[in-house]
């Protein structure tokens, strides 16, 4: 299973060439999100959504249900037990700071032995194994 971070969810909205190749190569059934990603982009809606101006609220509102029907089209696979027993582990090793956010989701990919695919390898290169990390 190919798990997107958040940049490529961004990416596919915009139709990115490359992306748009790969996903020639590559079954929808084999796509999903962690629960993880899929919070960070809800909350960025949501806070655009709250905090817009009366000028700007239409539009907030309209990009939440856009982003809702596209976050429907996927898979999302969810911070379960063992991704959280994966997660402890690497905190109790780990020396520098790590995202809270890029724990969990490496987390979810180690644990399910998912490949992660994103354009920020570096947050992540230090948790997975080179064929678990796909930019």
């Amino acid at each position: 299973m190919y798990l997107w971070d958040a940049n490529i969810v961004r990416h596919f909205a915009q139709g990115h060439a490359t992306l748009r190749l790969h996903l020639l190569r590559v079954r929808w059934s084999d796509i999903a999100l962690p629960s993880v990603v899929v919070a960070e982009i809800l909350r960025g809606r949501c806070d655009a959504v709250l905090k817009a101006s009366l000028e700007d609220a239409p539009l907030a509102h309209r990009r939440l249900l856009e982003t809702l029907q596209m976050l429907a089209r996927f898979h999302v696979v969810a911070f379960d037990q063992s991704c959280a027993e994966v997660m402890a582990r690497w905190r109790r090793q780990q020396r520098r700071r790590k995202r809270y956010a890029d724990l969990m989701i490496a987390a979810i990919a180690m644990a399910g032995r998912h490949i992660l695919v994103t354009r920020n390898r570096t947050d992540f290169v230090d948790l997975l194994p080179p064929a678990q990390l796909v930019n």
